[in-house]
């Protein structure tokens, strides 16, 4: 790794630390540590997501994780499984949430939107700090640097 790649993983792994510690939880909401040291889709139902505002919730009735699209890997490069997975928001409104696992709890740190209407997935995983998204004949490459998923 270059001298300028690795500070740029430092300031990468400082923005998402900082993000972390502004998570403020919804009033009566208790945050949940993961199960084990690897997350599973337990805990990615107990975590919080940003809403439209930036603000942190649970799912609920506007907010639904679509388990059967999530990948499980290591995202920023700390050793521990993070996860991609989609969520609908509202009636018809897709996006990618990247989560991290950050000390054993899963948090939402960015999101990219899909459209409002759900792309054909035919394949989804993390491999090499990278989410893969496959539809169809194509492939998108997604890359989290900071807070935010920049498609490659």
């Amino acid at each position: 790794m270059t001298s300028r790649e690795v500070i740029v993983q430092i300031a990468s792994r400082a923005v998402q630390l900082s993000a972390q510690a502004l998570v403020v939880p919804p009033p009566g909401f208790a945050q949940v540590s993961n199960d084990g040291i690897w997350p599973n889709a337990k805990d990615l139902r107990q975590s919080l997501y940003l809403d439209s505002r930036s603000r942190s919730v649970p799912l609920g009735v506007n907010l639904q994780l679509l388990d059967s699209y999530t990948s499980f890997g290591d995202l920023n490069g700390d050793g521990f499984d993070d996860a991609v997975t989609v969520v609908a928001r509202g009636a018809a409104d897709y996006e990618l949430a990247a989560m991290l696992n950050q000390g054993g709890v899963m948090f939402n740190i960015a999101d990219v939107p899909l459209g409002s209407s759900l792309p054909q997935i035919a394949s989804h995983e993390i491999q090499n700090g990278k989410f893969i998204l496959g539809t169809g004949s194509s492939s998108a490459s997604y890359e989290l640097l900071g807070d935010r998923l920049f498609r490659e």
